[in-house]
């Protein structure tokens, strides 16, 4: 377990949204966490936007990076919502345990998700925060 996942689901949505967490901590499995707090909270087209807004800030605000990349953003909203809905858990742990793809080989999911590699390939089509993707895994 990360430090970050000590924190109760509000204080670590919390110190993501007012950019207070040490930015160590926002590791993969954080931001799978942030995306599961967003869709629990407020389901996943709302959590899709939230989750794009709150991790674009935190890119500039603390990490001092303008490199936010959506696509990844929504891809970690919308996979992890596919998992959530094939698990009766509501448990973030035991999700992961449950599918750990989403842990240890997320990359491949993504690409999976996109039908590309989106960390290499670029394609110049503007992406929708709201507009979902089909996609089987």
């Amino acid at each position: 377990m990360v430090t970050s996942l000590k924190l109760d689901d509000n204080d670590f949505l919390n110190q993501v949204e007012n950019c207070s967490l040490d930015p160590k901590l926002f590791s993969h499995e954080a931001q799978l966490r942030l995306s599961w707090i967003l869709i629990n909270k407020y389901g996943l087209d709302v959590a899709t936007l939230k989750n794009c807004k709150i991790k674009e800030q935190f890119y500039i605000n603390v990490l001092n990076n303008a490199k936010f990349n959506l696509p990844l953003t929504k891809a970690y909203t919308e996979i992890l919502c596919y998992f959530m809905k094939k698990s009766s858990t509501k448990d973030f742990d035991k999700l992961l345990r449950e599918f750990p793809r989403l842990k240890y080989n997320f990359k491949n999911l993504v690409k999976t998700h996109y039908g590309y590699d989106i960390l290499k390939e670029h394609r110049n089509e503007k992406i929708n925060p709201l507009e979902t993707i089909l996609f089987t895994f």
